[in-house]
């Protein structure tokens, strides 16, 4: 059986608009983020409390975005996507608004759960639009542009709270959302038919977890602990061991993840090229050896340039391990994997810390680069194993801006 799905729209104008509208709507969150440290301090509440409420925020991503998988290819409507984006937008008023410990740690909760609801279906979008083969390079390209409105974001930030306070940049930030959820919907929802969405929630989630399925997204959870070691650690191991300052620390942090970016655009074509399952060894290759460079970094040079090798190591597995995670999975079925998916991510940015946390505190900082790197090399070993014992899909889902094409073997007769 071998079912077209179909829009009348250009692929250009459409992941167009899906690039235009991740970074504004991505903008307009990091712009809140990069200030909620202040909000807090204002307000008189402990750093003990804002890591409380921040955990929180993740643990309301981590899960729902499987939920919002799920519901991918539902949500593609210009009714839905608006009803939904009014509810975002209620929720930064809300974070506003809020000005105790306890209704900021529920919105901020709520504001998790809910703020995700387009990425599932846009990433599966963005991946796609190339058509067959392009899978990498099209997840790479929207890295780009959704990391890309995270550093804007994050730039512009505490320059707005510092020049309007906190309730002038929400008026900002309310504006900016506004724009991203405007572009969202011009997208051309009634001449882009999505496919056919298949009943169930739960029943579709565990035919996602297939054995494939699930060996690349345990290779995403250890790819983001090896992120928050950038994200999370960077600014207290350049100060305490490498004699830097938070101002430097904070450039060195914005490059890597320029770093990352950047290495996730230019090596998308080369996972099209060498397939997922042969690219995402080396990607964990070079975080481990970007991690075990920095032990023995002599200066602080070094120490930037290792960091780097690290991140372009992320980088490229940013590009690999979603197509790889969808090589066997049903057109159908994908944009629920794709939330599934980043359910694990999030779950990486939840272990990571944590974990990194107890080794520098009961070995010391050396302990952490160690973590990360023996856990990156039992992943590029893995992941070469796992080649070499054969892999061969079951499935394999084309796509392209103009014409989706899934083919299905027929069931034998009973």
């Amino acid at each position: 059986m071998v079912r077209d799905v179909v829009t009348r729209a250009g692929p250009t104008t459409t992941v167009a608009l899906v690039y235009a509208s991740t970074t504004v709507v991505w903008t307009s969150y990091a712009l809140i983020a990069v200030a909620l440290p202040f909000r807090f301090q204002a307000l008189g509440l402990s750093v003990v409390q804002y890591g409380i409420a921040l955990g929180v925020f993740a643990f309301g991503m981590l899960l729902t975005e499987s939920f919002w998988g799920v519901l991918a290819f539902r949500i593609g409507s210009l009714r839905t996507i608006l009803a939904l984006g009014a509810v975002v937008m209620a929720l930064f008023a809300a974070i506003d608004l809020s000005t105790s410990f306890i209704t900021l740690t529920v919105v901020l909760g709520l504001f998790g759960a809910i703020v995700v609801f387009p990425v599932p279906l846009f990433r599966w979008m963005a991946m796609i639009a190339g058509g067959p083969g392009t899978e990498g390079s099209g997840t790479g390209r929207y890295g780009v542009f959704f990391g890309g409105g995270m550093v804007a974001g994050s730039a512009l930030g505490p320059l707005l709270y510092v020049a309007l306070g906190f309730g002038g940049l929400t008026v900002v930030v309310l504006s900016v959302y506004a724009g991203g959820l405007a572009l969202m919907g011009v997208l051309p929802w009634k001449e882009t038919q999505l496919p056919i969405v298949e009943r169930g929630s739960f029943s579709l989630v565990r035919r996602v977890l297939t054995s494939p399925f699930l060996f690349a997204a345990g290779l995403v959870v250890v790819a983001y602990v090896a992120l928050s070691l950038i994200v999370n650690f960077l600014q207290i191991y350049s100060v305490s061991s490498f004699n830097g300052t938070p101002a430097a620390a904070g450039y060195v942090i914005g490059l890597a993840r320029a770093t990352l970016l950047f290495a996730g655009f230019a090596l998308g074509g080369t996972v099209d090229r060498w397939r997922p399952i042969r690219t995402v060894p080396f990607g964990f290759l070079l975080i481990a050896l970007g991690a075990f460079a920095t032990i023995f970094s002599a200066s602080y040079a070094e120490m930037v340039g290792s960091t780097l090798v690290l991140a372009t190591g992320i980088g490229w597995l940013t590009a690999g391990l979603l197509p790889l995670a969808l090589e066997t999975v049903p057109t159908r079925l994908q944009g629920t994997a794709v939330g599934v998916f980043g359910s694990f991510e999030d779950l990486g940015l939840l272990v990571g810390p944590v974990a990194i946390s107890l080794a520098y505190a009961n070995v010391g900082s050396w302990s952490i680069f160690v973590l990360v790197g023996a856990l990156a090399l039992v992943a590029s070993l893995l992941s070469v194993l796992f080649r070499r014992i054969g892999r061969t899909p079951t499935l394999r889902s084309l796509g392209s801006g103009l014409v989706l094409v899934e083919t299905v073997q027929p069931e034998k007769p009973r």
